[in-house]
């Protein structure tokens, strides 16, 4: 019988897919549980060996008023509810003292994890997240003082640089546990498509979940409208739900309801462009070119998958990276980077993948 591991991956899409290879690798020689949030479930279900999926949404979800009392209390009975398991080890990537308490309480024989202190902790002198990474420490002290509570962590990781990708971090992860991460593309069963006859396809998601992420639209109208770019690729626009063409002339839209609906879209096409965002990690995970435009974010860290180098960004604000949390009247990192950076790096795509 294999040993039983858990991930804790409490994030967003994005974040879920970068879990990927390590469950991969893991899958090889333990029974993988994972505890999610609900709407990053479908990313694992992509897999061709998933995971147990157990399902989460923690108060604090989405920058939600919770206090320390409430946050670990709340951890405390998540992982109680996990106990049952049995689990060998339990695992999680970010350095959460939330997290690592769900893990004490499933009452693992192994933990494993990134401790809250400011080598660990992304982005740490911003100001919010200064605050975020105390009161964190704060929960550490009420932990250890709580009466017959276990030691959070059995195995602490430290981020071996400030700048390290964040799949760095499941790698070191990975080592603790004595496997490999598994980064061969497709990270998913993906469709067999013909020789390519005509131009390659370009798919374009022009839309971001969050505003700090969002290129202006106008932007987005002059790019696709250039003749350099209409002659060099198909354009296809993948159209998340409720949203409108950005240039409605450019192509082909296809909307993309659902995961495995956005997933075939990218896998139709040879390149991607997008931002900091899902389909750029998806992209990635398919094994395609991605070119993907950075706000707010830090792609040192984030980047898609074998993408660092096509990341379009302008290091021009003074509070970069404040990871979505913006301290200017308006967003310098995104409206600095002009049409013609984008077009430099579409351009440079091969004529081929």
């Amino acid at each position: 019988m294999k040993p039983r591991l858990l991930v804790v991956e409490l994030h967003h899409l994005g974040d879920a897919v970068l879990s990927l290879p390590f469950i991969r690798g893991a899958a090889r020689t333990h029974e993988v549980h994972v505890l999610a949030r609900p709407a990053t479930r479908g990313i694992y279900e992509l897999l061709a060996d998933p995971p147990k999926v157990h399902t989460w949404e923690p108060p604090w979800a989405d920058g939600q008023d919770c206090s320390a009392s409430s946050a670990i209390s709340a951890a405390r009975i998540e992982g109680q509810v996990l106990r049952p398991l049995e689990l060998d080890a339990a695992a999680c990537v970010w350095a959460d003292t939330r997290a690592e308490v769900v893990m004490a309480e499933t009452r693992a024989r192994q933990r494993i994890g990134f401790p809250m202190t400011r080598e660990n902790y992304y982005a740490t002198d911003i100001p919010w997240r200064r605050q975020r990474r105390l009161s964190g420490r704060l929960l550490e002290m009420m932990w250890s003082a709580w009466p017959g509570c276990h030691p959070l962590l059995t195995v602490t990781l430290q981020r071996e640089t400030p700048n390290q990708s964040h799949l760095r971090c499941w790698e070191q992860i990975a080592d603790a546990l004595g496997i490999s991460c598994d980064f061969s593309t497709p990270w998913f069963p993906a469709s067999t498509r013909s020789a390519h006859t005509g131009k390659p396809v370009l798919a374009i998601h022009a839309h971001a979940r969050l505003p700090s992420k969002q290129w202006p639209l106008d932007r987005w109208k002059q790019l696709l409208s250039s003749a350099m770019v209409r002659e060099k690729f198909s354009l296809v626009e993948i159209l998340p739900p409720g949203a409108e063409p950005a240039a409605p002339d450019s192509g082909l839209t296809i909307r993309t309801p659902t995961i495995s609906d956005l997933v075939a879209a990218l896998d139709a096409a040879d390149f991607v462009l997008c931002h900091d965002s899902l389909p750029a990690h998806l992209g990635a995970a398919l094994g395609k070119p991605v070119v993907s435009i950075f706000g707010s974010g830090e792609p040192d860290w984030f980047a898609p998958w074998q993408n660092r180098d096509r990341v379009v960004q302008r290091r021009v604000c003074p509070l970069h990276p404040c990871i979505d949390h913006c301290g200017m009247d308006r967003y310098l990192c995104l409206e600095s980077i002009p049409v013609d950076d984008v077009a430099t790096q579409l351009l440079a795509l091969p004529r081929h993948p």
